[in-house]
């Protein structure tokens, strides 16, 4: 994360610099594409970053409240807009496109409202292709990671690797469905990434009992993604509508499946039903119970790292930052819970 700039010129400057670097992930897509492959590891990677860095670029645009009628950004994503593959090299978007504008009250009114469309269209379209960005990522690195006997050319190290990175992007996935208001959909992404987590953990603990080895930051930081995975998953069950059953859209693997139930979604849509509407504060205790007992161990084992004189980097803010975002949890929760009661 990134401190807040003070400066206007500063922001200008860092804006241009992260806007460049969507470029730069547009382009390097390609040419890896070209020279490694369109199912490579490397291209998995590299239309993961470029998909990430589209929807970080959306939030980074997104106007905040200030409580004073002026239009705030999230001083830790800091990204510039982002835009399509078509236009990497050439239209630039602008936020200030009504400053040359007559100083009309209808007219100015008029521009507003247009330059508002045009960007809520612009962030449907970095949305969706940041959407399909990160579905194409996963399948390539899904595709690597199996055991079947047609895909024989990725070596051991190729599956291990794409295993780490299937929860990464599947968590992204999430974040842009949360973004959305598709909360569903991220209780979907984030349930789906949560076993690969664990089970990550679950291999690190051998290994390290097999060689004798005393715990590290990389072990806290496994433990720590698990628990993050756990909150996400509480807060966006939270966030789904009182009443409702918990739905995301169908995927191919349900289509047909007899065994798979269906809501109505927006009135004419089917989706799968995660969580039935009676049980989803059951389910959102559950796994907030679950993160804080795992938070619990980690803090226990980063002061034990910490009375060692153990060099914890930014694992320790990181494990801050988990902690106030388990403490908001638990005051969204609280009410819920003696309400249900």
């Amino acid at each position: 994360m990134t401190s807040g700039n003070d400066g206007g010129a500063t922001n200008s400057s860092s804006d241009d610099t992260l806007e460049g670097a969507i470029d730069i992930f547009a382009s390097l897509l390609e040419e890896t594409r070209n020279t490694c492959g369109e199912t490579s590891l490397n291209a998995a990677l590299c239309y993961y970053e470029y998909g990430n860095a589209l929807f970080r670029a959306v939030v980074r645009r997104k106007p905040l409240d200030g409580g004073d009628g002026t239009q705030q950004h999230d001083e830790e994503d800091r990204k510039p807009a982002a835009k399509k593959p078509s236009d990497s090299a050439g239209r630039k978007r602008s936020l200030d496109d009504d400053t040359n504008e007559p100083d009309l009250d209808v007219s100015n009114k008029k521009a507003k409202i247009e330059n508002n469309d045009e960007q809520d269209d612009n962030e449907e379209d970095d949305i969706a292709l940041a959407l399909e960005m990160l579905s194409t990522s996963f399948s390539i690195f899904d595709w690597h990671s199996t055991d079947d006997d047609e895909n024989t050319k990725t070596k051991p190290e190729g599956k291990q690797y794409s295993l780490t990175q299937i929860p990464r992007v599947l968590t992204t996935i999430g974040d842009i469905h949360s973004h959305c208001g598709k909360f569903g959909d991220a209780v979907d992404a984030y349930c789906r990434a949560l076993p690969y987590r664990e089970k990550a953990w679950e291999e690190r603990q051998l290994a390290k009992k097999a060689k004798g080895e005393s715990l590290s930051v990389e072990d806290l930081k496994c433990q720590r993604l698990i628990v993050e995975t756990y909150a996400l998953i509480t807060e966006a069950l939270l966030a789904c509508k009182d009443g409702e059953d918990v739905v995301c859209a169908n995927d191919e693997e349900n289509e047909g499946d007899s065994n798979v139930a269906t809501a109505k979604k927006g009135g004419d849509k089917e989706g799968k039903v995660l969580v039935a509407a009676n049980d989803r504060i059951d389910f959102a205790e559950s796994h907030y119970e679950t993160a804080r007992e795992k938070l619990q161990d980690i803090v226990y084992q980063m002061g034990k790292m910490a009375a060692a004189k153990a060099n914890l980097g930014d694992e320790k803010k990181d494990i801050g930052y988990l902690v106030m975002m388990l403490v908001g949890i638990g005051n969204t929760l609280e009410p819920l819970k003696t309400k249900r009661s």
